[in-house]
């Protein structure tokens, strides 16, 4: 539902996902400087949360819809980047890195699937 204090949370939420993003990125650039792997920890992270974020609502009899979009739309929105991974692979296809690029590319893409699949799983384990 639409409120002002929705717009409010998941401003915030956003705003603490994308700081988490660049502390994030900000660390894996002095660990492996020169690739874009801030960017992939992110994604893979952000997709390990969704899928922990799914098990968790699928567990509620009552599901608080503002808590389930100021998580999955505010905060791992923020967390998460298509833009900077399309901006990634698009500086090292143009540096002729393809390689590098198109590993990246499947990492993003399937590391996230398998990770929230694994989220998934860890948060039905927890309730066993």
């Amino acid at each position: 539902m639409f409120t002002p204090s929705n717009f409010l949370l998941i401003g915030i939420a956003s705003a603490l996902g994308a700081w988490s993003r660049w502390i994030i990125g900000y660390l894996f650039s002095y660990a492996f400087p020169g690739l874009p792997y801030g960017t992939l920890a992110v994604n893979l992270l952000g997709g390990f949360l969704m899928g922990v974020s799914i098990a968790y609502f699928q567990t509620l009899t009552a599901v608080n819809e503002e808590l389930k979009i100021i998580i999955n739309i505010g905060f791992l929105g923020g967390l998460t980047t298509f833009s900077a991974f399309t901006a990634d692979l698009f500086h090292l296809f143009d540096k002729d890195q393809h390689m590098t690029a198109i590993l990246l590319m499947f990492g993003h893409v399937f590391g996230a699937l398998i990770l929230a699949f694994l989220g998934w799983q860890f948060f039905n384990l927890l309730l066993k």
